[in-house]
């Protein structure tokens, strides 16, 4: 029993004992107000069932995730009102409603409805998300009301529809490098080859691979032969992403949000464009992406997908640097194989860390540094100053509305 139903029972007792009619009357009424109140409080949430479903879950920036909210109320006992609060991660757009301030500060989705019995309701919004990043939807709180328009209970329910919003991608200028596909120019490299160009067989020297004789032109001919292939002049590609933009320590960078999107943009369509090139490339980067590992690293591959996981990876990750560039270029060093191509892309001055892209190149990998920056031109120039192949790219406007990237030798 409740204080206040007590105090109405007590109440009502007095007004009989003292024949105070009033006094019975405002009992009676306190009474039914609150049995009426603890009904709806243990009965009012018994049955609702609520449900929300992401038809995606990843979209590129500009598009929107078609969503349900679906709310049962799978019971006798109708309900007067019922409020959901979906809460929602800073940056979720709904193209049919601003988000409200939720009871803890929050942003939320709020819904609301009056049910009858066994009524189920179904609402359709549009989400999406004002830059690239992870997004979340939930945990929901239900309140229901009485009769009386008082809220009689509430609760929270777990369950978290998770999505990614990945970064813009822009036609962009051929980035012309060192080695590419198909073509009559004559290959400058010859240390690879292409195993879908058969060229030919010639008789087998000691050391080649076994897998390499051809066993049929080897049994017509009576002796050994290898399969021949022409030169290669493909390359694989790991991009090398450097999101510190201000000078200085890397963890006293911060630099403006919409530059470091700009930045994403840039690496975003060179991926699409190596991916439309059918090359193998990877992605690293010294920035936070919800992992334990202080570096983004995803490994060169031309398997199918490894466009989609790589705009994964840049949706996932931060605008603040996890380590200064110069330890990822330490690494990469370490780990990249040779003859791998190390695509630099920087929208600061790459002075700081030219020592470094030296040391890959020696190393067997060649360095092209993308300069996106303000003094685009200007930073590819101190690149090339050292010997570092050099570009230099720049969207045609903002990050929100650029058409292209032109990158410029």
């Amino acid at each position: 029993m409740t204080a206040v139903a007590f105090a109405a029972i007590l109440l009502l007792l007095l007004g009989t004992l003292l024949d105070v009619s009033v006094a019975v009357i405002l009992a009676i009424v306190i009474l039914t107000i609150e049995i009426v109140r603890q009904v709806w409080t243990r009965f009012g949430l018994t049955g609702v069932t609520y449900r929300r479903h992401l038809e995606r879950d990843r979209v590129t920036w500009g598009e929107e995730i078609a969503t349900t909210v679906e709310v049962w109320n799978r019971k006798h006992l109708p309900l007067a009102w019922l409020k959901a609060d979906d809460d929602a991660t800073r940056g979720v757009v709904v193209r049919e409603r601003g988000l409200a301030i939720g009871r803890y500060g929050g942003r939320v989705l709020r819904n609301a409805w009056t049910l009858a019995p066994f009524e189920r309701v179904i609402r359709r919004y549009h989400v999406g998300a004002e830059r690239r990043g992870v997004y979340t939807l939930g945990p929901v709180e239900l309140s229901v009301g009485d009769l009386f328009a008082r809220e009689a209970a509430s609760e929270v329910r777990s369950g978290v529809d998770r999505f990614l919003v990945r970064p813009r991608t822009v036609p962009t200028t051929a980035l012309r490098r060192r080695d590419t596909w198909g073509g009559t120019d004559r290959a400058r490299f010859g240390l690879t080859e292409d195993p879908s160009r058969f060229a030919g067989t010639r008789d087998y020297a000691p050391g080649d691979p076994l897998h390499r004789i051809h066993p049929r032109a080897s049994a017509r001919l009576g002796r050994p032969v290898v399969k021949r292939f022409e030169p290669s002049r493909d390359r694989e590609v790991l991009i090398a992403l450097d999101v510190q933009l201000a000078p200085g320590p890397a963890w006293e960078a911060n630099a403006d949000a919409d530059e470091v999107e700009a930045l994403f943009v840039v690496a975003a369509s060179l991926a699409a464009s190596l991916g439309r090139e059918r090359a193998a490339f990877g992605l690293a980067a010294a920035g936070f992406h919800g992992a334990e590992r202080r570096f983004a690293f995803l490994p060169v591959s031309e398997a199918p997908g490894q466009g989609e996981r790589v705009l994964d990876l840049l949706a996932r990750l931060s605008t603040h640097p996890s380590a200064p560039f110069e330890r990822l270029l330490g690494m990469l060093q370490r780990v990249v194989r040779p003859g791998t191509t190390v695509l630099v892309v920087t929208a600061r001055d790459p002075s700081p860390f030219l020592g470094h892209l030296r040391a890959i190149d020696r190393a067997g990998c060649p360095v092209v540094v993308v300069a996106c920056g303000p003094d685009g031109a200007v930073d590819a120039g101190r690149a090339r100053a050292v010997g570092i192949a050099a570009r230099s790219a720049r969207l045609d406007g903002p990050w929100r509305t650029a058409s292209h990237l032109a990158v410029a030798g």
